[in-house]
């Protein structure tokens, strides 16, 4: 099982290289494009020997998505108590199922059951903003995915985000550096994510669904802005070092 982590941790970082490289190479007007998750696994199924690439993904991060859930359920001793362990076990389970269902969904791309466009974060809000209560459930979700963005942010501020890596025998293989990379990455998606959360809350309170997008719509936001150019390309940066980031965690993750 602590293998499949690691194939899990392999997978977020290959889908995030896949997301950064291709917005670098837009800002850098050679090509590329803004795409998520879905895109980034469409791009892998269409190359050589893709499919059993994307096969392996879907196991990883369904593997991943399982550990996660079940870490944050029976986590017992000192890890269970106090506030920011609370915090912890909380996001790891709502990790767990938002990755699951990024690996289900790479499943179902194998299986030739998503060719057609997949369904964006407009399509669930506007399907939200239809149940009782939906437009609230909208606006909490958004609260709580730009809390969790501004709360990544401060963490590679604060450098408080490689509690799960074996920091020592990063160092020991004279490796140390991967940190600040990793500080790096986990800003730069951070900032995306809140973004996200931002738009999340747009949409529930002007009740317009067209507002609420992923990662794609993230980048676009940034590159609409003043020097939009530059700005896509540092986060696009920040993606590839995430994802690098993770590559190193199939590793020297802590299981």
């Amino acid at each position: 099982m602590k293998r499949l982590v690691r194939v899990g941790y392999a997978a977020k970082g290959v889908i995030y290289l896949l997301i950064g490289a291709l917005a670098l190479q837009l800002a850098f007007g050679d090509g590329g494009r803004l795409t998520d998750s879905t895109g980034a696994m469409k791009t892998i199924v269409a190359q050589p020997f893709g499919l059993a690439l994307l096969t392996v993904i879907a196991i990883g991060l369904l593997a991943y998505a399982g550990w996660e859930v079940v870490g944050a359920i029976w986590v017992t001793g000192r890890q269970a108590t106090g506030a920011r362990a609370r915090f912890l076990r909380v996001f790891g389970a709502f990790k767990g199922l938002g990755y699951g269902a990024i690996g289900w969904q790479a499943l179902q791309i194998v299986l030739g059951a998503r060719q057609q466009k997949s369904d964006g974060a407009e399509v669930y809000a506007r399907e939200a903003m239809q149940l009782p209560l939906g437009r609230l459930a909208l606006v909490l979700v958004g609260i709580g995915v730009a809390i969790f963005g501004v709360s990544q942010v401060w963490m590679a501020w604060q450098s408080r985000f490689a509690d799960d890596l074996d920091q020592g025998h990063l160092r020991r293989e004279g490796l140390g550096w991967v940190l600040q990379v990793g500080r790096a990455g986990i800003g730069a998606r951070g900032v995306l994510v809140a973004v996200m959360g931002i738009a999340l809350l747009r949409a529930g309170f002007q009740r317009r669904a067209s507002e609420a997008g992923g990662m794609a719509d993230s980048l676009v936001t940034l590159l609409s802005q003043p020097f939009g150019t530059w700005l896509l390309a540092v986060a696009a940066a920040g993606l590839v070092c995430f994802g690098f980031f993770q590559l190193l965690h199939a590793r020297y993750a802590r299981l």
